[in-house]
């Protein structure tokens, strides 16, 4: 018996290492995309500083990148079926290495606009390729720790990528090289590895008014997500540049790892407590951290120690780039059975059209208000966003803690990542064909069909 046991543990150690060895190579060429996309939030906005650009240009242009990233997530699983995983990554990296080149050819706005709109576009299709590789190779019984196992190491080269590019000097050739050479760099473990391609994508997003009407609470928070990080995360190194009269580069770099830090520290407890009590109760209280924080960068940074000024980073990090999880999480909460990925994957499309306008209207704030500009925006939309979050819920019950799925981490990064989630791998194992609307909906708002009465006469709408 003893000897069975301790090849059953030895069997089970064996496969977990195997299913680390599946995904490592394809986790390896995404982190260093994360890394090129990180170098990238640097290189690009200082450049466009050195250059006497107004934030409102620098804003415009960045919001080529998010148009490209939308349109990407939405056509990239056709593309992947046409020509499969492997020839998608390699056509994807090697056009995103191009365009970032090609950004120091030519400093009209249009010129910077289409570079970045392929770039977004193609960053958006490598994601796809890359985490639906995943998905395939992972093995349901540790679909968990494989996701969080890339996310964070994802994370880690978002992180590292700026620190790539601080010792450019901006407005350098050499900045828009190393990016390049990034993206080409992450063609490299693709293309190394022997495992077989898996089956492609073939989740379509749900449509904004359906996920509207089964989870308003998750599409507002999505929105003011993709609103307020798709500006922040894009444009932190000119408001770093608004008051450091060092290396700009350098003090952007540890601006952007104390941001991701602090929300790689928070993530999880945060997720946990959402488990036990509302959903909309966790994101109002990151939403509320966060904008208090953002109220203090806009309105202190000039004069606070540097040191300060990091710390309020990782709490500002903590909160904004936590709760987008949280809101997903909520979403699943409501959505039928067998279509929670759907639902998700339809959050993610309305989370990137917040990435899209973001950037453009932060960039009109600073453009008035100066570099602070950009924490004064995404404050009050934060601040907002808690306000509404404490609203919907008032005097309704929400979803009971035994009828919640459990939170799983995820990133708003491609329809695919959805697949690894404990909630996307259940939900294709238990779909038997049912109708998914069969039960009504009970007290706490759990999943049924969306009501086809008008939302007006809709008792329990606000719940949702």
């Amino acid at each position: 018996m003893t000897d069975f046991s301790e090849n059953s543990t030895r069997s089970r150690r064996e496969r977990t290492v195997e299913s680390y060895r599946d995904v490592a190579a394809i986790v390896l060429a995404l982190t260093v995309l994360q890394a090129a996309i990180g170098g990238l939030s640097v290189v690009g906005p200082l450049t466009l500083l050195s250059q006497g650009a107004s934030t409102l240009k620098i804003g415009t242009i960045v919001t080529g990148y998010a148009l490209g990233f939308m349109l990407g997530a939405h056509l990239a699983p056709r593309e992947i079926l046409r020509i499969g995983h492997i020839r998608a990554v390699a056509a994807f990296a090697a056009a995103a290495s191009i365009a970032a080149a090609l950004l120091y050819a030519n400093d009209a706005l249009a010129w910077w606009l289409v570079m970045q709109f392929i770039m977004g576009l193609c960053v958006a299709g490598f994601l796809a390729s890359g985490e639906s590789w995943i998905a395939d190779a992972a093995p349901h019984d540790n679909r968990g720790a494989i996701l969080g196992f890339y996310l964070v190491t994802s994370k880690l080269g978002f992180i590292a990528g700026p620190f790539l590019v601080s010792s450019v000097p901006p407005g350098s050739a050499a900045g828009f090289l190393i990016v390049a050479a990034l993206f080409t760099a992450s063609l490299i473990p693709v293309s190394a590895t022997n495992r077989g391609q898996p089956a492609p994508p073939s989740v379509e997003p749900f449509g904004a008014l359906k996920v509207w009407r089964t989870a308003p609470s998750a599409i507002i928070a999505a929105f003011i997500a993709g609103l307020v990080n798709g500006a922040v995360l894009q444009l932190y190194s000119v408001f770093v540049g608004g008051f450091d009269a060092g290396s700009v580069a350098r003090t952007a770099a540890l601006f952007n790892a104390f941001m991701i830090g602090g929300s790689v520290i928070a993530q999880w407890p945060a997720g946990m407590i959402s488990d036990r009590i509302d959903r909309r109760i966790v994101i109002a209280g990151l939403a509320l951290v966060s904008g208090a924080a953002a109220l203090t960068l806009a309105f202190f940074s000039g004069v606070m120690p540097r040191t300060a000024v990091f710390i309020l980073a990782a709490v500002w990090g903590a909160g904004a780039l936590s709760y987008y999880g949280v809101a997903v999480a909520h979403a699943a909460d409501r959505a039928a059975e067998g279509e929670a990925t759907s639902m998700m994957s339809g959050i993610l499309m309305i989370w990137a059209l917040g990435s899209m306008i973001g950037p453009l209207s932060a960039g009109a704030v600073m453009n008035v208000a100066g570099a602070s500009g950009l924490f004064l925006f995404a404050a009050v939309a934060l601040i907002a966003l808690a306000a509404i979050m404490l609203f919907r819920r008032t005097g309704k019950a929400p979803v009971l803690e035994n009828q919640k799925g459990d939170f799983e981490p995820t990133s708003a990064t491609s329809v695919a990542v959805y697949e690894l989630t404990e909630i996307g791998s259940e939900e294709a194992e238990n779909l038997d064909g049912e109708d998914p609307y069969e039960d009504d909906r009970d007290e706490a708002g759990m999943a049924a069909a969306p009501p086809e009465d008008d939302e007006e006469t809709d008792e329990r709408y606000w719940e949702r």
